[in-house]
């Protein structure tokens, strides 16, 4: 039980002693940093909830058979992630390697995108659904393909099938709201509710930090008075932008960062990859569609222009990929990659790093871009809106300072 969490021991162990003493809350949150493993860990609980044995990864069940393969009818997964690079990771594994191991996770990444397409979750917004009928069948003829129980096809058609397994799957990760809208939450009501007495049902909520107020109030309301046999297993990044209403009524699991010798350990074991000095956010971020380089290099021309007294025409170019590309994500790691210049810039100027002043400049700038953080995820806000107004608290902080 747990043996694929890798660098979580305290939440495992916790987990573990919860299960044996059948005493896990049936709300459940897992908080911590992208890349920490929340929502594996999530679907591990799921498979040892719903095992009707002792748990054991390669048990035979019939529960943990479709748990591991993330087709189990009775588990619903919402909320939006970082689809494609783990999609493009472990497709390079599969072409790289041909394994057992790597073809399994390629399909279990393929389908932690499809469980957001369950109709149950769309009911009343049957329309939009049936813009995405044709890739969601082609998607499920091409995993037929590639499924475990049979031999794999040649290296070249092999190839196809993946490249096209990859464009499918990056037509439908639009479809994926960025925030669970309302209607979502409350299908997931009606489907909880209806749940049959002994059948264990699971809904795994991700990124309920992003909640907006409707969506929050009705969550809240299922939370109050959860039906029996259902578990809620909620992830969040920020634990301080869910509403304490909804606080109160999970047990918080907190999630350390991986540490550089634990992402080591998973490149190397998970994904064949030797690079001590390799995050797994910089992994991932290297299979991202988005063009990280680009992202850095403004990153850099926004300080410059904002610690100089600039003018935000300097930022036409990046204004215009961000009006061109209308997708929340970008402005949200384009903040995480101010936030590490940043700070790597006051490090790097110990006479300014070391005054009580200059801490004070950095804590307000940090403060601003965590404020445009949660303005865009969770009261969605215009992206650009947002960077113009960074852009100049940000230049009248540091002019305020000199």
């Amino acid at each position: 039980m747990f043996e694929n969490i890798i660098g979580q021991d305290v939440v495992r162990d916790q987990l573990k002693k919860a299960l044996e003493k059948k005493n896990l809350p049936n709300a459940i949150l897992f908080t911590g940093e992208p890349y920490a493993g929340k929502l594996t860990t999530a679907l591990e609980l799921a498979r040892a909830i719903t095992c009707r044995k002792e748990g054991f990864w390669e048990c035979d069940c019939k529960a943990c058979r479709s748990h591991r393969m993330v087709v189990n009818p009775d588990m619903v997964i919402l909320g939006n992630r970082y689809f494609i690079s783990e999609i493009k990771a472990s497709a390079d594994l599969l072409v790289r390697t041909r394994a057992l191991f790597a073809q399994f996770m390629f399909i279990r990444n393929i389908r932690k995108l499809l469980k957001r397409f369950e109709p149950m979750i769309w009911e009343g917004m049957e329309k939009k659904l049936s813009r995405y009928t044709s890739s969601l069948s082609r998607l499920s003829e091409n995993l037929e393909i590639l499924d475990p129980g049979k031999e794999l096809p040649p290296d070249e058609e092999l190839q196809k099938v993946i490249d096209d397994t990859i464009s499918l799957a990056r037509n439908l990760v639009p479809a994926v709201p960025a925030t669970i809208p309302v209607d979502q939450i409350r299908n997931l009501s009606k489907w909880a509710h209806h749940t049959s007495s002994g059948t264990d049902k699971i809904i795994i909520l991700e990124e309920v930090d992003k909640l907006q107020e409707s969506g929050s109030n009705s969550l809240l309301k299922i939370l109050e008075e959860p039906p029996a046999h259902v578990t809620f297993i909620l992830t969040a990044e920020r634990k301080g932008n869910i509403i304490p209403t909804i606080l109160s009524r999970v047990r918080a699991f907190d999630f350390k960062p991986r540490t550089p010798e634990i992402s080591h350990m998973i490149l190397q074991k998970l994904y064949r990859i030797d690079q001590e000095k390799m995050t797994l956010k910089d992994y991932f971020q290297e299979w991202s569609d988005l063009d990280y380089t680009f992202l850095k290099g403004h990153v850099r021309n926004f300080l410059d222009a904002a610690f100089t007294r600039g003018s935000i025409t300097d930022l036409d170019d990046l204004f215009q990929f961000m009006d061109n590309n209308r997708d929340k994500t970008i402005l949200k790691n384009f903040l995480e990659l101010l936030s590490v210049e940043i700070h790597m810039r006051f490090r790097e100027d110990p006479e300014l790093y070391g005054t009580v002043s200059g801490q004070t400049l950095l804590k307000k700038v940090l403060k601003e871009i965590n404020t445009s953080h949660t303005n865009s995820e969770v009261f969605n806000q215009n992206s650009l809106f947002l960077l113009e107004c960074l852009f100049y608290k940000t230049r009248d902080i540091y002019e305020a300072f000199c």
